[in-house]
């Protein structure tokens, strides 16, 4: 990427990692990765997983309460939630970005009926998942595969494979892969859907290609909707279907029925349904992210 870009994602990531002072953090673990290296903090109160070991402006990539394990604890944690909106039970599920396979554990609980399938193409991430943060796929119902995400959607396409929910949520140290933010990829994960299946990606409203990620997503898919916190400047997730969305105002009735259920996870599911967005804030013109046309051309 270029150097003003991955300045500017940097700044991004400030307001999402929990960043404590150096004297706070305590590194438990440190491995090398083919791609990077995965540390294990220990942080006031929290264990947290992240690629750089610096104790400021670094993204902790996933983070748990080390007293309440199930309590969600970053904003795009309980927006990604927001997918029982959408679903009535699904039977398959895709995460495409396993981390400390904190969304998993919480989709477990709310699916159990459902397979689940995990995607990381970090080995290393992997094995921290389920040594710090209670991830297991010791069932038939989960399976994890190592594996870059855009070569398992490109194989399961051939293998013929559908899911009725598929989050995207593949990040490294700087942000989303390139390869993994083009219409290119978006129409391949498309063609995984079953009909009227959701797509939940994880993404940013403050980054520097908002308005190229936005109209990416509405090329490919038309109508989508965002879930912002409006006092969150960071993050957001979009949703979008290979069907119409339900109107927002059905979604109202799956908020409170999950009410009860996501407390325990510390969401505020009205919350939420509130920032539930179908707002056109992105420029309509913005050029489209292609395999030919990456995030790292957009700066230059």
């Amino acid at each position: 990427m270029s150097k003003y870009l991955l300045g500017f994602l940097a700044a991004t990531f400030v307001g999402l990692s929990l960043a404590p002072t150096a004297s706070d953090a305590e590194i438990v673990e440190e491995e090398r990765s083919l791609y990077q290296n995965v540390y294990i903090m220990k942080e006031v109160g929290l264990t947290c997983m992240r690629f750089r070991k610096k104790s400021r402006g670094d993204l902790s990539q996933s983070c748990i309460f080390d007293e309440r394990p199930k309590e969600l604890v970053f904003d795009y944690y309980k927006l990604a939630m927001g997918a029982t909106f959408f679903l009535e039970e699904p039977e398959d599920m895709l995460i495409v970005g396993l981390g400390g396979g904190v969304l998993v554990n919480r989709y477990k609980e709310v699916y159990p009926k459902a397979n689940i399938t995990s995607v990381e193409i970090d080995g290393v991430v992997a094995d921290m998942a389920k040594k710090y943060f209670g991830y297991t796929d010791d069932s038939g119902q989960y399976e994890t595969h190592v594996r870059d995400g855009r070569v398992f959607v490109k194989r399961a396409l051939r293998k013929d494979k559908r899911y009725d929910f598929i989050l995207l949520d593949a990040f490294n140290s700087d942000y989303i892969p390139e390869h993994m933010m083009t219409k290119e990829y978006l129409e391949e994960v498309k063609g995984l859907l079953k009909p009227g299946g959701i797509i939940m990606a994880n993404t940013f409203s403050s980054s520097a290609l908002f308005h190229h990620e936005s109209a990416t997503y509405q090329d490919v898919f038309g109508e989508l909707y965002q879930i912002h916190f409006k006092d969150e400047k960071t993050n957001r997730v979009i949703v979008v279907s290979n069907e119409k969305l339900p109107a927002i105002k059905d979604l109202l009735k799956k908020a409170n029925h999950y009410k009860p259920l996501l407390s325990e996870y510390g969401v505020d599911t009205l919350r939420v349904y509130d920032a539930i967005s179908d707002e056109i804030n992105w420029d309509t013109d913005a050029k489209i992210l292609t395999d030919q046309y990456s995030p790292a051309n957009l700066l230059k």
